[in-house]
């Protein structure tokens, strides 16, 4: 009889167990699209919104896979980092981004790489070559995935949690100088409830991986607009064709009938005496123009403008906002 009572308190527990929790998995962490984690989403929304004042041109911004140094390198992580940031600078509605993809496609065509592995030279090319302002890009150089797990009589639960850590910088196409470099941490939690040994096994989860991956590049964001803010817009005279000039940017970028850009002619290299790196390059104000048209090309992106003061300009010249 004591038996047939314990089974039937067992049965009773069981079923209430099964009634609230369910036989499937229960699983619980921070959505793909946020950072709850640290929540450092609402971190980024304020820098964004700090800078929302500024209603000058887009920045163009080339996005290049991560490189992979993950001790066990870590299948896709490099290339999830490239998507996942081009994603998050996107969103804050502030940069025309050019994902790797594009890139590579447009690279594989003038014979170049396109990389993690950026130096100052290549940038520069890809900077003239695809009209970019600047590329973001950097190295995934750990990662790791732990489980911690807690027994209570039938129900079961443990928490998955994903660290990276990431290094990023950001290059300046038109200099190749290195506008910042710096490097994050971010952590990613999930949770997986079974019953009685159902549901809730270990498989690989790209989850716990993007979300480790979000919550480092969102904290980074938050420094890398602050950098991106700073930096002047800058194109280039595409053409000239009598009293026209023709700008490598227009409406799209957000460049408005009757901006006014000052023309700059680039000269020499100024590299460092000791370090022998380049810090930068010389620049010589030759004039100001007005733009007139902002809808030009087979993308609208293309700008007509006329002249203001100076002469002589030619193909190449830097062109930068006047606020």
């Amino acid at each position: 009889m004591k038996a047939v009572l314990r089974l039937m308190v067992v049965m009773m527990v069981v079923t209430g167990i099964l009634s609230t929790a369910g036989c499937a998995p229960k699983i619980s962490g921070a959505v793909k699209d946020d950072t709850t984690v640290t929540g450092t989403s609402k971190e980024l929304a304020k820098t964004t919104s700090d800078v929302e004042q500024y209603t000058g041109p887009k920045l163009r911004i080339g996005v290049v896979n991560f490189q992979n140094k993950t001790p066990s390198k870590v299948l896709g992580i490099g290339e999830a980092a490239a998507d996942i940031l081009g994603t998050i600078l996107q969103k804050t509605g502030r940069f025309i981004v050019i994902p790797q993809q594009d890139i590579e496609s447009i690279m594989k065509q003038q014979a170049m790489g396109a990389t993690g592995a950026i130096n100052s030279d290549t940038a520069a090319k890809m900077g003239s070559i695809l009209g970019l302002n600047a590329i973001l890009t950097g190295a995934v150089t750990a990662y790791s995935e732990a489980e911690e797990g807690q027994d209570m009589l039938v129900y079961k639960t443990k928490k998955q949690v994903a660290r990276v850590t990431v290094d990023y910088r950001i290059v300046d196409t038109t200099t190749g100088v290195q506008m910042m470099a710096d490097s994050g941490a971010g952590i990613y939690e999930k949770s997986v409830g079974r019953v009685l040994g159902m549901g809730g096994k270990s498989s690989y989860d790209s989850d716990l991986r993007d979300g480790a991956l979000r919550d480092a590049l969102t904290k980074a964001m938050v420094n890398m607009m602050k950098s991106l803010e700073s930096s002047p817009w800058k194109g280039k005279i595409m053409k000239i064709a009598g009293d026209k000039v023709y700008i490598n940017a227009g409406k799209k970028t957000g460049l408005k009938v009757g901006d006014k850009l000052d023309v700059y002619r680039v000269g020499e290299d100024l590299i460092d005496p000791d370090t022998k790196m380049k810090l930068g390059t010389t620049e010589d104000k030759v004039g100001q123009v007005l733009i007139t048209q902002n809808d030009i090309g087979d993308k609208g992106d293309v700008s007509v403008a006329r002249t203001s003061s100076g002469t002589g300009f030619k193909q190449g010249d830097i062109v930068k906002f006047v606020k």
